[in-house]
């Protein structure tokens, strides 16, 4: 089940000196809402698998270069010093999270808004068209809202993720959105700075 406070938690220490983000919250912290993102139907699957491959690359940098892969400003000086921003580098593979985290946030921020029997579909597509959508094809983006038109209502979609502790979560939730918009800010922030925020 996804847990609220753990993913806040990690966010929280995430945010570090300098307005530098650790690498290692912001893992933890992602791992937790995939969580999430696993409970949006399974024609989701798809992008649990991908969140979870880039997490577990983000790991093998971490654990093969512990002093160039702790925070995310030494990754983005290291990689860009020795002409690493390929497909399969540290910051790439940080950027996909960083457009995937945009619409959990933007998603999350409208749950928060709904009534329990209001249908989540129109707030994901909506989250969805501001967010990941200007990434995507055409043929993506067509599949996502499809799919997105099955989402539950939001008293559903809390108990499919999150299962008894509903009332903890509508509590905790905006939070855990607050400081997991800070983190992506500092992300956002570092990205734009050192002119990656905006490659493929």
């Amino acid at each position: 089940m996804f847990n609220v406070s753990i993913v806040r938690a990690a966010f929280h220490e995430a945010m570090i000196h300098d307005e530098d983000v650790d690498i290692r919250n912001y893992i933890i912290a992602y791992k937790e809402l995939s969580k999430f993102c696993s409970q949006l139907g399974t024609i989701f699957n798809f992008v649990v698998k991908d969140i979870e491959d880039k997490l577990w690359r983000l790991n093998e940098l971490m654990r093969q270069d512990n002093s160039n892969f702790v925070t995310v400003k030494a990754m983005i000086l290291y990689e860009r010093s020795n002409g690493e921003l390929a497909h399969n580098s540290g910051c790439i593979t940080l950027l996909r999270l960083h457009r995937g985290l945009d619409f959990i946030v933007q998603f999350m921020t409208k749950l928060c808004q709904l009534e329990p029997k209001d249908s989540t579909s129109s707030s994901a597509i909506e989250a969805y068209d501001i967010t990941l959508a200007k990434h995507h094809s055409w043929l993506i983006r067509t599949g996502a809202r499809m799919a997105m038109k099955f989402l539950p209502n939001q008293e559903t979609l809390y108990h499919q993720a999150v299962g008894e502790s509903n009332h903890e979560t509508s509590n905790t939730m905006p939070d855990m959105i607050s400081k997991a918009s800070l983190v992506h800010h500092r992300v956002n922030r570092l990205f734009l700075d050192y002119e990656i925020l905006h490659l493929p």
